[in-house]
């Protein structure tokens, strides 16, 4: 858990001083100004926007579980995973949202073992149908304004390919055996490789077409709820003229740059594009208006998924804590022949 913590941790400094930076840059003063009359009703719009995306991606989550039979019966089956502690577990992962590409939400499978007994290798490609999916809902809202943004038609095409050769790779069981030992003849991954062999039937279970098509469709909700959050962000600030269509391409468009750099949240590349982008294309917008809208929704998305997280976690590790000694109570001794 010491592992997960400091990496989290390192995430939010990097955050810390990615918006101290951007905001000396513009001048504290003239952000303060632009902030000075904002309609705060909107960053709580924006906040229940985001709670109910979270719902949706639970969603998402259970019905991976279901999919994968965590709770039926035989080995390594939790019947007794209840809805309220899967929802904590699903929480939990949120607060690894800062890493690249989201890839330590897989903290959530780590739970579900400590928590159920359920295989790490089990769920761990749940983590990957999600984030697979949430790339093809963010190409498809990315669309909306496509046409009048031909320059940024490769960022949906790279992502696209990218996804497609994830979901034809994984989502064969044959492929991905076949990759699998190639990637073993090299003696430093050999151990690695005899590890993963139990992700290849999760992974085929979650990537079929069927369950990639309905974790998209919500995936689109979903992200199109933060889409709306920033259209409130934004016109929150007096004077701003910006269409739900503009920015549901600002969004869509910036969170997948984010998610191509591989930086640790996207932080700094979504950041930075999304500030640029809505400066030059939204009407009313300054350059301190542009840096403010951007720290609130990113404060009302990615930062309030990493607060949530982190409560979930603790309340995790604090049930979890009072019940292991009753988990490690003494035993009358080794049985006798």
């Amino acid at each position: 858990m010491s592992r997960f913590v400091r990496r989290a941790l390192v995430g939010v400094a990097l955050g810390v001083l990615v918006y101290a930076v951007a905001v000396l840059w513009v001048d504290a003063g003239r952000v303060r100004e632009a902030m000075s009359d904002y309609t705060w009703s909107m960053v709580l719009a924006a906040l229940g926007l985001s709670s109910v995306n979270y719902l949706l991606r639970f969603l998402k989550w259970e019905l991976c579980l279901g999919w994968l039979g965590v709770r039926g019966a035989g080995p390594g089956a939790a019947p007794g995973l209840t809805y309220g502690r899967s929802l904590l577990v699903y929480l939990a992962g949120l607060s690894m949202s800062v890493t690249p590409g989201k890839i330590g939400e897989v903290l959530r499978s780590y739970l579900l073992r400590e928590t159920d007994g359920v295989p790490f290798t089990r769920t761990a490609p749940v983590v990957v149908a999600d984030r697979l999916t949430d790339l093809v809902a963010l190409v498809v809202l990315s669309l909306v304004g496509i046409a009048e943004h031909r320059e940024y038609l490769p960022v949906a095409l790279v992502t696209l390919a990218l996804v497609v050769a994830g979901v034809v790779v994984l989502g064969s069981p044959r492929l991905c055996r076949g990759l699998l030992a190639l990637l073993g003849r090299l003696p430093k991954l050999r151990g690695l490789v005899a590890r993963a062999e139990g992700l290849v039937d999760s992974s085929a279970a979650v990537l079929r077409l069927r369950s990639l098509v309905v974790l998209s469709v919500i995936s689109v909700a979903g992200w199109g709820l933060e889409c709306v959050g920033y259209w409130l962000i934004l016109h929150g600030f007096f004077g701003v003229e910006a269409s739900l269509a503009l920015c549901t391409f600002l969004w869509a468009t910036t969170t997948l740059i984010g998610a191509l750099s591989f930086l640790p949240g996207g932080l700094g590349a979504t950041e930075g594009s999304l500030a640029v982008l809505v400066a030059r294309l939204a009407h009313g917008v300054t350059q301190p208006i542009a840096l403010a809208s951007t720290i609130l929704i990113r404060a009302c998305t990615l930062w309030y998924g990493e607060v949530v997280g982190g409560v979930a976690l603790a309340v995790l590790i604090r049930r979890n804590a009072s019940r292991q000694p009753a988990c490690d109570e003494p035993t009358a001794g080794p049985p006798t022949a």
